[in-house]
């Protein structure tokens, strides 16, 4: 794998990075290949893809059917630091900055506001976010947004209820899992 890694021929470089395992020191030097799409076969298929690859790829790929979430539910996927990327120009890096584990109530909020439809639909579902911001978002010009906030366990009981009460919302708000399961299931089958 080592040889195969270097080959001059990026064809069998990327068939090297659709290896599930790789030794650490491939997976590096993969990494940093000057192919895209060794880069990409590597953070798709390889479970010892390196963060920064990850990370990389994450900037410019909007991901694939073929491998659902790939590179940012990768395992090796950064998490600690995200929240850095909470005012970077790029709104796909505004969308971490949630991820981080560290990341306060406060950020939540501040995304919720985001101008990037994207961003304010992450932002809603975060389950820091308060009550109160849940329902600025409930009206939301994106109806992403507004979907993803009628599924906030935050939301107020009475507010839950006008929502399932709604034909326009209730399927989403039916989704809440603040909902008891008969209440759910009964709303379902209407």
């Amino acid at each position: 794998m080592r040889q195969l890694a270097v080959h001059p021929n990026r064809w069998i470089r990327r068939s090297v990075a659709r290896a599930p395992r790789l030794p650490a020191d491939v997976a590096a030097r993969l990494g940093r290949d000057e192919d895209r799409v060794v880069r990409l076969f590597l953070t798709e298929s390889c479970a010892d893809a390196p963060a920064e690859t990850l990370l990389d790829v994450w900037s410019w790929w909007p991901g694939s059917f073929s491998f659902p979430g790939r590179p940012r539910n990768h395992p090796n996927f950064p998490r600690n630091g995200l929240r850095r990327h909470a005012h970077d120009p790029r709104p796909r890096f505004r969308l971490l900055a949630l991820d981080d584990p560290a990341a306060p109530t406060a950020l939540a909020v501040l995304l919720a506001a985001d101008p990037e439809p994207a961003v304010r639909a992450r932002a809603a579902e975060d389950p820091r976010l308060p009550p109160a911001t849940v329902l600025t978002l409930l009206d939301d010009p994106d109806l992403t947004a507004r979907q993803v906030a009628a599924r906030h366990p935050a939301l107020p009981a009475a507010t839950l209820a006008a929502l399932l009460r709604d034909p326009a919302t209730a399927e989403d708000a039916a989704r809440n899992p603040a909902v008891p399961l008969p209440v759910a299931l009964r709303t379902a089958a209407c």
